[in-house]
């Protein structure tokens, strides 16, 4: 399941990623995106929701 996750930049900024996450790695979580895999800290990220959902799985959990 895909999630848009709101994360706040060094600069201060916020970005928006969309990706799959693959779990969590110390204070980093692990998504997949489309062109590669980034690894985010926990603590900037600002908002999530789930963009899209498998049939019959129900809602999907950012920090699996």
């Amino acid at each position: 399941m895909r999630f848009a996750i709101d994360i706040i930049d060094e600069a201060g900024n916020n970005r928006i990623y969309i990706g799959e996450p693959l779990g969590l790695a110390g204070d980093k979580l692990r998504v997949q995106l489309r062109d590669g895999e980034a690894m985010f800290d926990v603590e900037r990220i600002a908002d999530w929701f789930q963009i899209d959902q498998i049939e019959g799985k129900g809602r999907g959990e950012l920090f699996c």
